[in-house]
């Protein structure tokens, strides 16, 4: 699993996860997760348990709900038993599974917001050729679902530090290139994007 989403995989564990759906959870467990299953059959279910629990601490899912979910994602082949020399087996997660996770990811991007506005504004801009339509309508509805404002067609803005998550938004979309972030220290006439956003 590439290290650049363990963070965010971690963040997302550590929250209220009687919130998440198990697939999530169980699959996010075993993304951060170095522990080796170290049994065979049902041993190993039961050893793959108990990694979930770890990080089910809204303690919502009893065994059989877990074990139900590690089953299925088995049968989808979202992750694989693999037999290591030493006779330890690993839950690996398959590339498809991965590709699951990464889908996971742009639901789990939110924007932490501060005590205290520093009273400048974050623009988000965006002109993407033509051949981005569908990319271009995702990022819209991303910026939308983290509370941005439309300025103008292709500018969207926000009072709150947010470059890293945008950046992050970007790149999943594979649009990051044509992505370019402004923080603006005045504004005028933003009294109206002030009460707005309750600042």
């Amino acid at each position: 699993m590439d290290k650049k989403y363990l963070k965010q995989f971690k963040d997302f564990l550590d929250e209220d996860t009687t919130k998440s759906k198990l697939t999530k959870v169980v699959l996010c467990a075993f993304a951060v997760s170095t522990l080796p299953v170290v049994a065979f059959g049902a041993a190993a279910l039961g050893n793959g348990i108990q990694i979930v629990k770890m990080f089910n601490k809204g303690k919502k899912y009893n065994n059989k709900q877990i074990s139900d979910t590690i089953t299925n994602l088995k049968n989808g082949r979202y992750i694989e038993y693999v037999s290591e020399k030493n006779g330890k087996i690993k839950i690996r997660i398959t590339n498809k599974g991965k590709s699951k996770l990464h889908t996971f990811m742009i639901d789990m991007v939110k924007i932490n917001k501060p005590n205290k506005w520093d009273r400048k504004w974050r623009m988000v801009m965006f002109d993407l050729p033509i051949r981005f339509s569908k990319a271009r309508n995702s990022l819209r509805f991303k910026l939308k679902q983290l509370g941005f404002i439309q300025f103008q067609k292709s500018v969207w803005i926000y009072p709150y530090p947010c470059m890293e998550e945008i950046l992050f938004v970007a790149d999943y979309y594979k649009v990051g290139k044509y992505v370019e972030i402004l923080e603006i220290s005045s504004l005028n006439n933003d009294s109206k994007l002030r009460k707005r956003f309750n600042l």
